[in-house]
């Protein structure tokens, strides 16, 4: 299997072209075509369509796709631990984390936990909610500094209630200023906000039978702010993300009932946690416990 061909194709789809491809991957256009002529041979049946627009997925494309990137991240995984363990043998706690999390959290924790730790070297990688927790169950994680979700079955640490507001422009019709009926959210061009907060809005959606018109979006939480303020629609942040991105054009309102993601610690039933791990397992607890938003407040 050469993996190099999928790593090509992933780039020419994400893209939309074979001659930026090439040019990305260092490759001549007509090197890339034939290269793509050679892997869908392998395959046994199209998987690209070419024409003015560029290249596109076949809809047999479209179907095999995610277990191309599925293969090709595990290779990416499989070079990052050999070289981990080549540099720093077994002294690594690898973690994965809500991009939020690594943001907000993780960088001060680390710091506490170096010191204590020097030689101890500690990854943090960011991914989806599929992603993170899929690399937990594989192994490619030791644990996930990310919010409590049930599909998965691990030991869960709580570390936090982190309550969610909604994120509305500042003339948005409100009954009452001070809050935000989860209803109100019905018929709306809702923002749905990724890398972590999905998978816990969806559920909010679901239990409570809110049905708004969601957008996915595929950016970052100041980027999902400047949406709103420029009317593309509303949306739902945690109070971790928006105690330090207040903005004048745009309101966070709490919304009622109340409703709240819960950060936490996972990790898998048999892994065994070392006196290390557990101290900075402890560290976070210390650090969670002080940490208070500039805007919002304690954490519970």
């Amino acid at each position: 299997m050469n993996i190099s061909k999928y790593k090509a194709l992933l780039t020419a789809v994400d893209m939309g072209s074979f001659s930026a491809a090439a040019s990305a991957l260092g490759y001549t256009q007509s090197g890339m075509t034939h290269m793509m002529n050679s892997l869908e041979e392998e395959i046994g049946f199209p998987i690209l369509q070419r024409g003015y627009f560029g290249v596109k997925l076949t809809a047999a494309g479209e179907k095999i796709i995610p277990r191309i990137r599925e293969l090709v991240n595990c290779e990416d995984a499989l070079y990052n631990e050999i070289e981990l363990v080549r540099s720093y043998g077994g002294n690594v706690i690898r973690i994965g984390a809500y991009s939020s999390l690594a943001t907000h959290w993780l960088p001060s924790i680390i710091e506490r936990f170096n010191n204590e730790f020097p030689d101890i070297t500690v990854n943090i990688q960011t991914g989806t909610v599929d992603e993170l927790y899929s690399g937990l169950e594989t192994g490619r994680f030791d644990m996930v500094f990310g919010s409590r979700n049930n599909k998965y079955d691990f030991k869960w640490i709580h570390l936090a209630k982190d309550r969610f507001y909604a994120v509305l422009p500042k003339d948005y019709p409100l009954e009452n200023p001070n809050e935000f009926r989860l209803a109100g959210f019905n018929g709306t061009k809702f923002l749905m906000p990724g890398l972590g907060f999905d998978a816990d809005i969806s559920l909010v959606f679901s239990e409570n039978s809110v049905k708004p018109f969601v957008t996915q979006t595929y950016v970052d939480d100041p980027a999902i702010i400047s949406m709103v303020e420029h009317r593309y629609g509303i949306s739902m942040l945690s109070a971790l993300i928006i105690s330090d991105r207040l903005n004048d054009n745009v309101s966070f309102v709490p919304i009622v009932p109340e409703v709240n993601r819960y950060l936490s610690i996972a990790y898998r039933h048999d892994y065994m946690l070392s006196s290390v791990a557990k101290r900075l397992i402890s560290i976070t607890k210390e650090y969670v416990s002080s940490y208070k938003t500039v805007y919002f407040g304690d954490f519970e």
